[in-house]
């Protein structure tokens, strides 16, 4: 287990614990005020689509990457054991690594991370301040649970076609650019993980987080899907100390110099 002390000794990656034992594998870069980055769905700190992002931001922050519980070199839910996924248990991993900063913190969420994030804010985790780009807000609640269940459906089949329907259906990415980005062994490997999104992402509208009180910056690139602009734009109207920007770029995505910039200009 990696505590606060021993991340004076300039180590640059490690293990800490969650507040239910899982591990929690991390890496830090840089100096200067801290910033941890929550990912996407589906990936790790090794597969994330925004691989030197973290270098980027390493020259102007700390900056603390993680593998989410079920990824990477992090503990995963144990599903063939009995256990359960449940969000909270990200609310507390995401604490755990807070924890080994010095001082107040800066989240950074992609996509469905920055969705977490927030969710985490609402729940009490001590962020400072927000940096969100491009989170997914999905109106809809699932009391029944549908939404997971048509995923488990989906993961029945196999863990490529998951991971394609969760792309394709729910993330709504265009077959056209899914092509050019096919899934690493890794992610294939770790679909099952998807079912956590379908778990927590419903139940999201941007109304939802008007109690969050942390200053948050709301990004979205110009090019991006047009739902994904009204997602950012309805956010910042929401959030009591929201701020919008809509930056140069593409597809659910800016490249790290816009984003950099972006970030330590609100910071």
């Amino acid at each position: 287990m990696t505590t606060k002390d021993d991340t004076s000794t300039a180590q640059t990656s490690g293990v800490t614990a969650s507040a239910d034992g899982t591990p929690i594998a991390w890496s830090r870069a840089g100096a200067g005020p801290a910033l941890v980055m929550v990912h996407c769905v589906g990936v790790s700190r090794a597969t994330t689509p925004q691989p030197t992002l973290a270098a980027a931001l390493a020259e102007h922050f700390t900056v603390w990457t993680y593998d989410r519980r079920g990824k990477g070199e992090s503990g995963a839910v144990e599903y063939d054991k009995g256990e359960t996924y449940a969000v909270e248990r990200e609310f507390e991993d995401l604490a755990a690594v807070i924890a080994l900063a010095d001082g107040p913190v800066t989240v950074y969420g992609f996509s469905s991370g920055a969705t977490l994030a927030l969710l985490a804010a609402e729940a009490g985790v001590p962020i400072e301040r927000l940096t969100l780009l491009e989170p997914p807000l999905y109106d809809d609640p699932d009391p029944e649970g549908a939404f997971r269940a048509a995923g488990e459906a989906k993961l029945a089949e196999g863990n490529e076609v998951l991971q394609r329907w969760f792309q394709t259906d729910v993330v709504g990415v265009p077959a056209e650019i899914l092509d050019q980005m096919p899934p690493s062994e890794e992610d294939l490997r770790q679909a099952p993980t998807l079912l956590h999104e379908l778990t927590f992402l419903p139940g999201t509208p941007a109304t939802r987080f008007s109690s969050v009180q942390q200053p948050t910056l709301v990004m979205a690139s110009a090019a991006t899907a047009p739902e994904m602009i009204t997602f950012v734009e309805d956010l910042a109207d929401a959030l009591p100390y929201g701020k919008k920007a809509v930056l140069p770029g593409e597809w659910h995505g800016v490249d790290d110099a816009t984003l950099t910039r972006a970030i330590v200009d609100f910071t």
